[in-house]
């Protein structure tokens, strides 16, 4: 290991120590390290930003089209109103003129919203819809799954109780029926109350949601262990390495 390679290992096994010692009791060396990832962490960000964002989208453009090709009416939308938008948006700075950044921002959080909403839909709620629409029948069974057909009944017919049931869990918009008793959102629309088993059906769904969010828990805490004795080995090869080096 080279000088350099040896002092960054050194310097990264003390921020390692600073962060742990946490472990003990809340000490300004945890603060510190907190305070320089942070600072890191911002940094890294911004280059990111001005490499990838603005220096591609605003600057680039601008020095290309020059000051004589400015006023077309291609750059007009390529260059123009992306630095009104940029300048506009600067003005959410001060309190006396935040009002102005309102339509910056109002394009920047309408865009994300169906950037994520997007992605949830095409994501997570058409597979879902379509695993829950998946055939029961034994002979539809794909071979590069290697599942048998009972495995595949087993399969579809748990994804598709989780999904109804979980849904069903949910009683936005409930309202009371004569008897005073709730009706679920599946009663208001189909005009139907459903008697006792809509209990037994929301446990389902209940039980279905604490196993997803245990199974959730389990991982996070799989990853902070895998992290925990990534960084014990980490301290261990840079004293090791440094006592080489010393002796």
């Amino acid at each position: 290991m080279t000088t350099p390679e040896l002092i960054a290992s050194f310097l990264g096994a003390i921020i390692t120590l600073m962060v742990l010692s946490y472990l003990f009791a809340d000490n300004p060396l945890f603060r510190l390290a907190i305070h320089i990832f942070i600072g890191s962490a911002s940094g890294y960000a911004g280059a990111i930003a001005w490499h990838n964002v603005l220096k591609p989208g605003l600057v680039d453009p601008l020095f290309a089209v020059g000051l004589r090709g400015i006023a077309q009416p291609s750059a007009l939308v390529t260059v123009v109103l992306p630095w009104i938008l940029v300048l506009v948006l600067l003005l959410k700075l001060s309190p006396r003129t935040s009002r102005y950044g309102t339509l910056s921002m109002a394009l920047l959080v309408g865009v994300g919203a169906a950037v994520v909403v997007g992605g949830a839909v095409s994501g997570t709620l058409v597979p879902q819809t379509l695993a829950s629409m998946e055939s029961l029948s034994p002979a539809s069974v794909a071979p590069q799954t290697g599942e048998t057909g009972l495995e595949r009944m087993i399969n579809v017919s748990l994804v598709l109780l989780g999904t109804i049931t979980t849904l069903l869990y949910f009683r936005f918009g409930q309202r009371q029926s004569l008897t005073g008793e709730g009706e679920t959102p599946l009663a208001v629309i189909s005009g139907v109350t459903i008697p006792g088993p809509a209990g037994l059906i929301r446990a389902v769904g209940k039980a279905f949601i604490a196993v997803t969010f245990g199974v959730m828990y389990a991982g996070a805490l799989s990853a902070a262990l895998v992290v925990l004795v990534e960084r014990l080995q980490f301290l261990r090869d840079t004293l090791s390495n440094l006592f080489g080096a010393l002796g």
